[in-house]
Parts: C-alpha cells; sequence; structure tokens
C-alpha cells in the first residue's frame, strides 16, 4: 500500500481568535482557518481543545485534505506557559480527537511566544521583544537553544507592557489626587474618557470591577506625544525595563553577536508608534550591535515552520 502525502498544521492562537494555516511538503500554504479563542485560560480546556480541532477540520476541508494525511502539527498559544496548562490541554485534545476519530493524531503545544520567534526569523537564530498587554522577550542561538526572560504576568512582571504602562499612568493620577506628585494632563484625560476622577471612582474600577489597566497605555502614548512629561517619563522608564531585560537574555544566552537580530513584536511596538521609537533608542543606546527589523513571517508560518521540522524529524 503506498504511503499517504503528508502535509503539515500549523496554529496561532490567542484570548480571541485562533488562526490555522495548512501547507504541503515544500511549505506551500495550501488553506487557512480562522475560530474562536486558543487560550486556555480564557474559554477553559476544552473550548480550546474544541476551537484547535476545528481549525484541523476546517483547514483540510478547503484543502480537500484528510485529517490522518497530516504528519505534524503545531500550536502556538497563549496561557500555555505552565507544564499542567499544557498537560491538561493535549489530554482534553487527545481525548476529543479520539472522539472524531482522530486517534492517529500528532500535535504538539508551543507557546505563542516561540512559534512567533520561528516565524520572526524563518528558524534562523534572533530575539524577539514582545510588548502588547504583557510582555515576554524569547530568543534564540545558531546551535537551536532557546531561552526566554520574562513573561512572568502581571503580577511579577510584565514589565514595559501595556498593562505596566497604564498602572503607572494611574499610580501617578493617585499620586495628583493626593499631591505627591504631578499628573494633570493624564488625570484629566484619565477622568474625561474613563470616568477615573475620584478617589472612589478609581479604587471602585480597579479592585471591584477589575477596569483593564492596560487600556490606559494608547492614553499615555497621546499625551507623550503632546509633550507631557508625566507620561514620557512612563514610556521612557518602560522602554528601559524592556532594553535591561533583553540585556539579560542576551548575558543568558552568552553570544552578543549571535544574538544581534532583534524583532519587535505586540500592539504597542510592531509598528511606527512613540514608544517604539523610545524602545529602539534605548537598545541602541545600551546595545548598539543590537540590529532591530521586521519579522520575516507571521507567528502562525512560524508554527508551520515547526511543525515542517517535526514532520522531518519523524
Amino acid at each position: 500500500m503506498a504511503s499517504l502525502p503528508l502535509y503539515v498544521l500549523g496554529a496561532d492562537g490567542g484570548g480571541t481568535k485562533t488562526l490555522g494555516v495548512l501547507s504541503d511538503g515544500d511549505c506551500r500554504e495550501l488553506a487557512r482557518f480562522q475560530v474562536g479563542p486558543g487560550n486556555p485560560n480564557v474559554v477553559g480546556v476544552d473550548g480550546a481543545a474544541s476551537n484547535l480541532l476545528d481549525v484541523i477540520t476546517g483547514c483540510c476541508e478547503r484543502a480537500s485534505v484528510l485529517p490522518r494525511e497530516l504528519g505534524a502539527v503545531v500550536f502556538g498559544l497563549a496561557g500555555v506557559g505552565s507544564a499542567g496548562v499544557r498537560d491538561r490541554l493535549a489530554e482534553a485534545l487527545r481525548a476529543r480527537a479520539t472522539a472524531r476519530g482522530w486517534e492517529y493524531l500528532t500535535f504538539s503545544i508551543e507557546t505563542d511566544a516561540r512559534v512567533a520567534l520561528e516565524g520572526a526569523f524563518g528558524g534562523e537564530p534572533g530575539v524577539v521583544v514582545i510588548a502588547g498587554t504583557g510582555s515576554n522577550l524569547i530568543g534564540k542561538l545558531p546551535d537551536g537553544t532557546v531561552s526566554s526572560v520574562g513573561g512572568w504576568g502581571r503580577v511579577l512582571g510584565d514589565e514595559g507592557s501595556g498593562f505596566a504602562i497604564g498602572t503607572e499612568a494611574i499610580r501617578a493620577v493617585t499620586r495628583d489626587i493626593d499631591r505627591r506628585g504631578e499628573a494633570r494632563v493624564l488625570r484629566t484625560a484619565l477622568a474625561t474618557r474613563f470616568g477615573l476622577e475620584t478617589r472612589d471612582a478609581i479604587v471602585a474600577k480597579v479592585y471591584q470591577e477589575k477596569f483593564d489597566l492596560a487600556s490606559l497605555a494608547p492614553v499615555v502614548l497621546e499625551a507623550a506625544e503632546k509633550g507631557d512629561r508625566t507620561s514620557m517619563d512612563i514610556l521612557r522608564n518602560a522602554a528601559s525595563q524592556l532594553t535591561d531585560q533583553l540585556d539579560a537574555i542576551i548575558d543568558r544566552m552568552g553570544s552578543a553577536q549571535a544574538v544581534t537580530g532583534v524583532v519587535f513584536i505586540g500592539g504597542l511596538i510592531d509598528h511606527d508608534t512613540l514608544y517604539s521609537r523610545i524602545v529602539t533608542e534605548a537598545i541602541h543606546s545600551r546595545i548598539p550591535r543590537a540590529e532591530i527589523r521586521p519579522a520575516r513571517y507571521p507567528p502562525v508560518q512560524g508554527a508551520v515552520l515547526m511543525a515542517m521540522n517535526q514532520l522531518k524529524r519523524n
């Protein structure tokens, strides 16, 4: 009996959507399909597993490929940083795949940062600086060694992220209210846009209503662009902390020459903004060798590349 042709599938899943791409053995895209969240912390383990298998179904139907013809599948997901979460999700995937008659399905679960790194450099070495709602840095050496810094979450870390910038903004406003600091521009903006005007309103929104502090980051950028000194200080401090982490990952990887390529990923810095320019300046000032460049491929293509490598090893 002739062997089946083998295809690969890569997926990039976050808190709102999951995109899958199915490619042939030469890495040519045959189909793509999008479903809901792939982050198990957002929709639960079972919900994420169901969405991920729906990605496979959708891609296979569009490419006229049978699921049993998939030689490797890589899911790059937000919210799977801990081994416990990955194990529970893998178990749910296997159970649901078996229920669909896909006992043969070969898959692996990676973090969204890992597939972003692979896509950013097309599998080559480099470091990605991720700054969106949260922050994280991950790098790869020529020998394939992967290391990361940050990514501890909003309570323990996320320095330089939208959450961190928003938190510093509202802290500056509370100091202004207490007359321990000056943040009139931010105080006016937060009161006008979000009703964050009085002590009672701020305490209620932050502690009782779980207000999304990361949503304040764009306000800080706007104020800084208009010359607000407090906002500029917040952005410069955030950029300095991202640079600290880049310094740390280069030191940890032990080869400054090998990781000079740097790619920005995340809504705060992956395009031209005042903050991305401040981060760029901070990095160039402290790490002159760093070559900041655009990503070669998006994260979903990084997942496809990782699936292709797994297929070659199998």
